[in-house]
């Protein structure tokens, strides 16, 4: 019965990742008495008096293949080159879209990010590129995270949906998708935010629907973030606390500081380390907020189907909450996949 309904929860998970949040907003007297208890019920017990000696051996060796991640290529160059940038911004749009049509996980969504990241900061992708050379690059990086993670995976000329500017063969991208997988030296399990998230999930044990909720809400702003080229900047492992920490500020009125705290001794992660990060998505939060009140957004609206709306809807029901001081806040081919489903990194 137990992982049945674990099952449902899953399920839940991923129906929900690209929903609207409006119900949030309008929550009654009951259901805000339950917000209120959120984290206590999240933290029954300090995170530091559950620690185990393989907990921190996992978390020293998620940190150690980090940092090779980060000496080997040069993210930077995404975030910092308006060109990049922009093939970026064009790129995840259509991929969100794609993403919420055919309702791949966040893992998945996060890895084609992640395999653009890498392409793009790599010497195969030129300034002069034709037009058509981003969407080519999308649609590869897409395909070869749903074939990683995903157990049912679209044709590539099923992939290629969602105001598609061009539409490529089967062959092409094959050929491209050879390109990128030697970009990458095939290495297409690399560590994530949702690594780091995954792991202090895996210390609370997923024993309650808090716990599904607190991992969904993470999910669904760690996707709306990275969708953001500045946050390639930030490692993974910033990236995933500052969104919990963003998320405990929006849940716990009381204190979350002594939360956010237990977090960062856990993760041995600085509050300095994860100030810039956690002023973008305060930013993100507070321009978002600025736009739905100059729409005047209606509750309960359907899914935007611009990719616009889908990075914004994380923030519908967000407020502006500065409870944290933040420092420097400016911040397919085959029926057959080519990899089998996984969600462990390699070893």
């Amino acid at each position: 019965e137990l992982n049945s309904q674990q099952e449902q929860n899953a399920s839940f998970l991923l129906d929900a990742l690209y929903c609207e949040e409006g119900r949030w907003e309008d929550e009654s007297e009951e259901e805000v008495l339950q917000e209120s208890t959120f984290v206590n019920d999240l933290f029954p017990l300090s995170l530091l008096e559950q620690d185990l000696f393989w907990e921190d051996e996992e978390l020293l060796s998620l940190f150690s293949k980090e940092q090779e991640q980060q000496a080997s290529v040069s993210v930077n160059n995404v975030a910092d080159d308006p060109f990049l940038s922009r093939a970026r911004q064009e790129a995840v749009e259509w991929m969100l879209k794609v993403i919420a049509h055919y309702g791949f996980s966040a893992l998945t969504s996060i890895l084609a990010f992640n395999y653009l990241d890498r392409f793009l900061s790599g010497p195969c992708y030129q300034r002069d590129s034709r037009p058509w050379m981003i969407q080519l690059v999308a649609v590869t990086c897409l395909s070869l995270a749903a074939k990683v993670e995903e157990t049912h995976v679209p044709f590539l000329l099923d992939l290629q949906v969602e105001d598609t500017k061009y539409v490529f063969e089967a062959k092409t991208i094959q050929r491209m998708e050879l390109l990128v997988l030697s970009t990458l030296k095939w290495k297409m399990h690399p560590v994530t935010p949702l690594s780091f998230l995954d792991h202090i999930i895996r210390r609370l044990g997923l024993k309650t629907h808090v716990h599904w909720e607190f991992l969904r809400r993470c999910e669904h702003l760690l996707l709306s973030v990275v969708s953001d080229s500045r946050s390639v900047s930030y490692l993974p492992s910033v990236l995933a606390t500052a969104t919990m920490m963003h998320v405990i500020d929006q849940v716990e009125t009381f204190n979350p500081i002594d939360y956010q705290n237990q977090l960062l001794d856990v993760l041995k992660i600085t509050k300095e380390k994860v100030n810039g990060c956690y002023g973008l998505i305060l930013e993100l939060s507070r321009n978002r907020t600025i736009a739905n009140n100059k729409s005047q957004k209606r509750k309960f609206e359907p899914m935007p189907s611009s990719p616009s709306g889908v990075i914004g809807a994380v923030f519908s029901s967000d407020s502006s909450n500065d409870s944290w001081a933040v420092q420097g806040s400016s911040v397919s081919s085959s029926p057959e996949p080519l990899f089998k489903k996984s969600r462990t990194q390699d070893k």
